[in-house]
């Protein structure tokens, strides 16, 4: 009777081949077809939402929580982006040489500030 010797570089080489058919198969079938949110759907309805992005949410917020939750998110980022605007706005002008006449505390005034770097103006508002 004869006898079967198998490597284990057979058997490796046999599994790495199977396992690469297995992958390949997987190319080829068919994609799930994934539902859309309704919080995704209301992105789109929201006004401000641009045509060629319309929902626009890479951190997924608008799957977090309800309407409210997101109007709430809206909101905030609007007022912070605003935030943001005035600060730079009045960087902008303080760096230019204008200022607010008067004090901004006991010890210093407006005028100071443009002298001091910019992390202590900061530090000092």
């Amino acid at each position: 009777q004869p006898t079967i010797c198998v490597s284990n570089r057979n058997i490796t080489m046999k599994i790495a081949a199977l396992l690469a058919l297995v992958g390949s198969a997987a190319a080829f079938a068919p994609a799930a077809v994934s539902k859309t949110s309704t919080a995704i759907k209301a992105l789109d309805d929201m006004a401000g939402s641009t045509a060629p992005l319309k929902a626009f949410d890479p951190m997924g917020l608008a799957t977090v929580g309800s309407e409210e939750t997101l109007a709430w998110f809206r909101a905030a980022e609007l007022k912070h982006s605003r935030v943001a605007m005035l600060a730079t706005t009045g960087y902008l002008f303080n760096a230019a040489g204008f200022h607010f006449e008067g004090q901004l505390s006991s010890d210093i005034a407006f005028a100071d500030l443009a002298a001091m770097k910019p992390i202590d103006a900061w530090a000092a508002v």
